[in-house]
């Protein structure tokens, strides 16, 4: 672990989804996040030893995609627990961008684990839950044919934006559309604690419509 590293904490989330298209939740993800200040921000210390914010005009949201269906449940649980701790124990290279690292995972042919990491020093957990928000908004857009709307300003709790550069535009999240319709049950270890259900998405996919998600933070 890098001595920047451990200077920062991180943020984690897991959700639970249903019947997700998982290049079409990347593109909702980077939609969203790309070409902002949200995945082009990196942290280097500065004279004074206190980190200071840069860009990196070239990075982008990246989503890795795994498939555990040939593994049976106990089996994926006990490796989803392992997988959580050790992405916590070796923190994040913090002077490279994007400050955040995001995983589907295949658990069956409909159900879907989705764990997401980023730097406190990114944004906060509100923000963090706006920004999902974002994505399933942006995700049922897209399911139907649409553009996504990028939003013209960060989500609050953000503390990205003090670093700019030319074209440079401003992460944004709204919460039109979130329901918690047909929220199912998050994947987590043990001692997580539940801080909502946020998200909407395409007919046949939960309850009213909506694509099920309930967040975890760690």
């Amino acid at each position: 672990m890098s001595a920047i590293s451990e200077e920062l904490r991180t943020e984690q989330f897991v959700l639970s989804l249903r019947g997700v298209l998982p290049y079409v939740y990347e593109h909702a993800w980077q939609s969203v996040l790309d070409g902002t200040p949200l995945t082009r921000t990196a942290l280097r210390p500065g004279p004074d030893g206190r980190l200071r914010r840069t860009l990196r005009p070239d990075a982008r949201f990246r989503l890795q995609i795994v498939d555990w269906r040939a593994t049976r449940a106990e089996v994926q649980d006990a490796r989803l627990a392992e997988r959580l701790a050790g992405e916590s124990a070796a923190g994040l290279p913090l002077d490279r961008a994007p400050l955040m690292c995001a995983t589907l995972i295949r658990r069956s042919d409909r159900n879907w684990t989705f764990a997401w990491r980023y730097a406190r020093e990114l944004m906060d957990r509100r923000a963090g839950l706006r920004v999902l928000e974002e994505v399933a908004d942006a995700y049922a857009v897209l399911l139907r044919g649409g553009t996504p709307r990028r939003a013209a300003t960060p989500p609050a709790g953000t503390t990205a934006t003090g670093a700019t550069t030319a074209g440079a535009t401003t992460a944004g999240a709204t919460t039109a559309g979130a329901t918690t319709a047909g929220a199912t049950r998050a994947v987590a270890p043990s001692g997580a604690r539940p801080v909502g259900a946020v998200g909407s998405g395409p007919p046949g996919t939960g309850a009213a419509g909506s694509l099920p998600l309930e967040a975890v933070a760690r």
